[in-house]
């Protein structure tokens, strides 16, 4: 699991990168022009960078419990259930 999460971070750092470089490739700031931001600027790219990253770790703690309910929800039903006691647990939720 500590391996699934270390991977997922860095799959986000990495998108993370893209992320802003793509936003600044598409300004024409180059490596030259990138000392030349103002601090506000910098601090804005950060902020975006951090909600990014907000973002990405909510969904995919949405997603770890999704599969975490699924799980459960599958354990729960009785192996030795008929079709028709199936049929009406369905139509009881």
């Amino acid at each position: 699991m500590a391996n699934e999460k270390l991977n997922l971070q860095e799959i986000s750092s990495t998108m993370m990168q893209l992320f802003v470089q793509d936003v600044l490739s598409k300004n024409n700031i180059s490596n030259e022009n990138k000392k030349t931001l103002s601090d506000e600027q910098k601090a804005q790219l950060k902020k975006v960078v951090e909600d990014l990253q907000a973002q990405v770790d909510e969904f995919v703690k949405g997603s770890k419990e999704k599969k975490v309910e699924n799980t459960v929800e599958k354990v729960e039903a009785p192996k030795n259930m008929t079709l028709r006691e199936m049929l009406k647990n369905r139509k009881d939720k």
